[in-house]
């Protein structure tokens, strides 16, 4: 877009064409698109708002005939003009506002509509980044008050079909953190990461029946996190690199819920490092090869200090004091 207008209005459009059939568009910063009336029957595959994205004018309720993968930046704006401040979204759509991005006021629903019947909905309760609307395939509706990529279909954390609308994370989206959310029934690979993620995952959640896999089978590297993360294990976390250790560095927490688990075919440690020297910090913390049949809590300090406590089998509770750092593994 070089200038304010309607989506249809070719003369808004560099080149003179106005979107049609499906597409994907931009909208740069000072540019208003409007949508007028109440439904955008073409398919909006993906749109990045850094301007304004202003739906609905003229009608009651605005939906959308296919589902959008809607991403509002940082000093980005949706704005609902609907009269009832109502938006319908099919399933398999997503809306991930960055911080600083926001709608243009609170109290818009969003309903996820099957079939033309409306079903499950969430009214937003603020204007404001950072925030994740997710209509997921069974119907049901999931939102988080960070930027969340939600794993829909088993793949490699770096594929864009592994991800509910194609929102899949990078070092760009995540600027400023990202949570990971994985579903029932879903295999989460990080193979494709080749053993470090590098860019600002801050959680990771992985659901009853879901399971996510660590490093990259035949390598002896391990894997590292690169910024503080949450690992909470309701499902199944596996290693299934061939050697090397868990990395994490200090504010991190590795949490396996009652019915989760973890394993690994060979015994396998987490390394505490520090995140400028890129140095151990303190003991290796044992996994070994299998954690099940209760709770594991592991929390790091940002000193470095490590907890650990829980049910499952062989956990006692310890506290141990970060050492000077030394080379790791």
């Amino acid at each position: 877009a070089t200038k304010s207008g309607e989506l249809t209005d070719a003369t808004v459009w560099s080149g003179g064409l106005a979107p049609s059939g499906n597409f994907s568009l931009s909208i740069p910063a000072g540019i208003t698109i409007t949508i007028s009336g109440g439904t955008l029957s073409l398919q909006m595959l993906r749109c990045d708002v850094y301007g304004t994205l202003a739906l609905g004018s003229g009608s009651a309720t605005f939906t959308f005939a296919f589902p959008p993968t809607i991403i509002v930046r940082s000093s980005g704006k949706l704005l609902d003009q609907t009269s009832s401040n109502v938006f319908l979204f099919p399933s398999n759509s997503i809306i991930a506002v960055l911080s600083g991005g926001g709608f243009g006021a609170k109290g818009t629903a969003l309903k996820i509509v099957q079939g033309g019947v409306a079903g499950a909905s969430f009214t937003l309760t603020s204007a404001t980044g950072p925030f994740t609307c997710g209509m997921l395939p069974d119907g049901s509706i999931e939102t988080y008050d960070s930027v969340t990529a939600i794993a829909i279909n088993s793949g490699d954390f770096t594929a864009a079909g592994t991800f509910l609308g194609g929102f899949a994370p990078s070092a760009d989206i995540c600027s400023g953190g990202c949570g990971i959310e994985v579903i029932s029934g879903v295999t989460l690979s990080t193979a494709g990461l080749n053993g470090a993620l590098n860019f600002d995952i801050t959680s990771i959640t992985v659901a009853t029946g879901a399971t996510f896999q660590l490093g990259t089978p035949g390598a002896s590297t391990g894997f590292k996190f690169s910024s503080a993360v949450t690992l909470s294990i309701s499902g199944h976390m596996s290693f299934v690199g061939s050697g090397g250790y868990i990395r994490l560095p200090p504010g991190s927490d590795f949490n396996i819920t009652a019915g989760g688990a973890f394993s690994s075919a060979i015994s396998v440690s987490i390394e505490i490092f520090d995140l400028l020297t890129g140095l151990a910090i303190g003991p290796l913390q044992t996994l070994g090869t299998l954690i099940s049949g209760g709770t594991f809590t592991l929390s790091v300090s940002a000193s470095g200090s490590v907890t650990i406590g829980g049910t499952a089998a062989g956990v006692s509770s310890t506290t141990e004091m970060p050492a000077t750092p030394s080379i790791g593994g």
